[in-house]
């Protein structure tokens, strides 16, 4: 069995301390909503997050990321075939469970709206069926208590530089244990010191520097074709 992990994903309700921002407002008003009704999105807010010195505003603001990473992990053959589970670990502690028979919005704005309403269910204490939202579990919890794998390999421009399918020959030897592999979910920076100690393993798959839903769509696809 494989876990995937979206690390300390950029993507979260605009933070309240924001919210009287002018520049929030002004959004806000512009598409009608109110400031609980829409994600952080440094495009528009980059302003808010700069000014108000929002703790690692350069990690935030990227629900796209997300979306992206979600289109590709849940379209290949090993999450149809149920030998994928899917996780989002946010910046702000929240964690998302991907159940099995999820079909993810191909459409952003569709995404969008379905995150919105997640998020702000777990405030009223609802719970939908495909997705599952909890708060306040940090990445070492997710491990240690949700997932508990055999192993976690991680993915980032600082690791050591290998293939693919040489990470598996080494890594993946027994098809009873169970196999994490992380990759960071924000734009700019690298892992936090707290994912980079609870990965067994870190590499680099390319010496260019690849979006995550890149490295998910290689790694995924090494995964498929790879026997113990």
């Amino acid at each position: 069995m494989y876990s995937l992990v979206i690390a300390e994903a950029a993507i979260e309700l605009v933070p309240q301390i924001l919210r009287n921002h002018p520049s929030i407002k002004n959004h806000c008003k512009r598409i009608g909503r109110d400031s609980n009704e829409i994600l952080l999105d440094i495009s528009y807010h980059h302003k808010a997050m700069v000014e108000q010195n929002i703790q690692k505003w350069w990690k935030r603001g990227r629900p796209d990321i997300v979306h992206f990473d979600l289109v590709e992990a849940l379209s290949t053959p090993l999450f149809k075939q149920k030998k994928l589970k899917v996780y989002v670990s946010t910046i702000d502690n929240k964690l998302i469970i991907i159940n099995e028979g999820l079909r993810i919005p191909k459409s952003y704005f569709r995404f969008e709206r379905l995150m919105i309403s997640i998020f702000n269910e777990l405030k009223n204490d609802k719970s939908p069926n495909l997705i599952e939202l909890r708060d306040n579990v940090g990445f070492n919890d997710l491990i240690q208590k949700i997932i508990r794998p055999d192993l976690v390999l991680g993915f980032s421009v600082r690791g050591t530089k290998s293939k693919i399918c040489d990470i598996l020959r080494n890594n993946v030897v027994d098809n009873s244990k169970n196999y994490c592999f992380v990759v960071g979910g924000f734009q700019r920076g690298h892992f936090s010191e707290t994912v980079n100690q609870a990965c067994s393993n870190l590499y680099s798959i390319s010496p260019y520097s690849l979006e995550s839903h890149v490295v998910i769509a290689r790694v995924l696809y090494e995964c498929e074709n790879y026997t113990y």
